[in-house]
């Protein structure tokens, strides 16, 4: 079957690899119809690895995906083939003292399509066919497209953070960042709160974007009056704010928009060589808290579309045949115009 391996950085190469032919009774085989270029598939390709998950064999990125049942499960008759599905790439052991503690986004020994977090590593969305337990596999209604379902893993992964954040109902947010994430947070926070909902990047597209969405307000920190527009959505700072940009100065830069007693969930993914204005935390009683991968949240972003509350399709700014991976996965790393790049099957 046709597959995109990544070798190494900037090395994505053509493969014919087998067909997983043998599955298990609780598996199936699912034809890829869409995948998500995700900024971690961009950190693997541009560096070759993503924090400390450095890959130790050639495998296939894309872990946001859908597609449709092509080998069928016997214990999930719902399950037909042709069945048009999203797939949850996030397989955690299940019996770990974090996944008992209902926290299996830390479960160390967690399987994740596309990722080289375990070894041996899981092919993701970038091959023709994947194998994966069934139970991973959520039925689609009709009206929901195959690039809108595989958007599901970034919207849950957006949901877990509003979910550490905590009620929004009544408070402020502020979002740093308006990439793919970004561009989530203020779609799904504007559902839980009337109160302004701002974000900021230093890409005018982006911000044209995030405009064109319906944001509160889109601003650029290189204005001359950045600081005065802010304060004057937000007199004495946002309650929330969410950093989804990943820059090493962001909370250095930010935190004076920050309300006294507020709360920063971080998105963004920082190298250890970050700033952290600690002295501004301890004298506003600031609460920080990382947020990674997502929990419970997938059905919650299910439910969102179901419900038509949010239309993914908007975020997506280029679209790319399958056999055009390379291409499209150069594109993804170096444009600044471009939202969220989606492959098609």
């Amino acid at each position: 079957m046709k597959s995109y391996l990544l070798y190494g950085k900037t090395d994505i190469r053509f493969c014919d690899i087998p067909y997983p032919e043998d599955t298990a009774e609780n598996e199936v085989i699912v034809k890829v119809r869409s995948v998500g270029i995700c900024g971690s598939d961009i950190h693997y390709y541009k560096d070759g690895k993503i924090g400390d998950f450095i890959p130790k064999a050639p495998f296939a990125l894309g872990h946001e995906l859908s597609g449709e049942i092509e080998k069928e499960s016997p214990l999930y008759p719902e399950l037909k083939k042709g069945t048009k599905v999203s797939i949850n790439p996030s397989r955690p052991c299940k019996t770990c003292i974090h996944c008992k503690a209902g926290k299996q986004n830390l479960c160390p020994s967690m399987k994740y399509l596309g990722s080289a977090s375990v070894f041996p590593h899981l092919n993701g969305g970038f091959s023709e066919y994947v194998k994966i337990p069934a139970e991973n596999c959520v039925p689609l209604k009709d009206f929901i497209s195959y690039e809108m379902a595989a958007l599901l893993e970034p919207l849950s992964v957006v949901l877990h953070a509003l979910t550490i954040a905590g009620d929004l109902e009544g408070k402020s947010v502020l979002i740093t960042g308006a990439g793919t994430i970004g561009q989530l947070c203020h779609m799904t926070a504007s559902l839980y709160t009337s109160k302004p909902v701002v974000i900021t990047d230093i890409r005018e597209a982006a911000l044209e974007k995030a405009t064109e969405i319906g944001v509160t307000a889109a601003l650029n920190p290189l204005e001359p009056n950045f600081e005065e527009k802010l304060f004057s959505l937000a007199a004495n700072g946002f309650d929330v704010l969410l950093e989804a940009s990943g820059a090493s100065t962001i909370l250095t830069n930010t935190v004076k928009f920050v309300k006294k007693g507020g709360k920063i969930v971080q998105l963004g993914m920082h190298h250890d060589n970050a700033q952290f204005p600690f002295a501004a935390f301890m004298k506003n009683e600031l609460t920080f808290q990382t947020s990674f991968r997502f929990n419970q949240e997938y059905t919650l972003a299910l439910k969102l579309l179901e419900e038509q509350k949010i239309d993914l399709t908007k975020i997506i700014t280029k679209r790319f045949p399958f056999d055009e991976i390379p291409e499209a996965m150069k594109k993804a790393s170096n444009s600044n115009e471009d939202i969220k790049i989606v492959v098609q099957n």
